[in-house]
């Protein structure tokens, strides 16, 4: 309880005025992250693994974006540092123990943004002002838009963050969780929902599960699986034909 008032604390005085109200969210995401690890591991671990296996397709390494960076859990942000010239961490909310993380490395700074797509954010719009981008990464970050959007909105939502992923002229990398199922301990499908809200997506082969909610983290008797799935170059699977 102590190391988590000092993290809200240290992280509190470094956020700006206007992001501090998204500081419990993302201490609540943190924690459920710490007290998770061996649930989330495998997730985790495949996040890191695509990201750091792309890297060795983009041609031209100045400015990498990761759109969605958080607490940093599936972001092998020492690989970026080492291998891009400048490195930018994006979120409504950035902790101490992620500054702490990249503290050695002179070339990564974290921004304060709302993504979510006009008008209630700024979008994706600021990526038009970095000359020398080179990839852009959207990591578990599109559903989690959809969900704070009111719910009529929320197809519109993922329409728009993706489709502006797509329209980028550099390379991206997306990865999502597409739906979540509740299975109580006899395996019984209880719940589900579909975190794309409709929208259509591209074959994947590279698709997983992850355990977000353990039995006894949301609730004693049921489990919450997340189906994810990730494309390397999401433009070239998001375009026609």
């Amino acid at each position: 309880m102590l190391a988590d008032l000092a993290v809200y604390a240290a992280s509190y005085r470094a956020t700006p005025p206007a992001f501090r109200r998204y500081l419990p969210a993302a201490m609540g995401l943190w924690a459920r992250g710490r007290r998770q690890a061996r649930a989330w591991a495998p997730h985790l671990a495949k996040s890191r693994g695509l990201i750091d296996t792309t890297i060795d397709d983009i041609g031209s390494r100045r400015t990498v974006v990761v759109l969605g960076s958080g607490p940093l859990f599936d972001i092998p942000v020492e690989s970026l540092c080492r291998t891009f010239a400048t490195v930018l961490l994006v979120d409504l909310a950035h902790l101490s123990p992620s500054r702490r993380r990249i503290a050695r490395y002179s070339n990564v700074r974290q921004e304060w943004r709302d993504l979510m797509p006009p008008p209630d954010g700024e979008g994706l719009g600021f990526l038009a002002e970095i000359p020398d981008l080179d990839w852009v990464i959207s990591a578990n970050l599109v559903s989690q838009l959809a969900r704070a959007a009111p719910l009529e909105r929320a197809r519109a939502v993922v329409d728009s963050h993706l489709d502006a992923l797509a329209a980028l002229a550099c390379p991206v990398t997306l990865i999502t969780d597409l739906e979540y199922r509740v299975f109580n301990r006899h395996g019984v499908l209880l719940d589900s929902a579909d975190l794309m809200h409709g929208r259509q997506l591209p074959r994947s082969d590279l698709r997983w599960k992850w355990e977000v909610a353990p039995f006894g983290e949301e609730a004693r008797n049921t489990r919450r699986v997340h189906s994810v799935a990730a494309w390397p170059d999401w433009r070239e699977a998001a375009a026609p034909g």
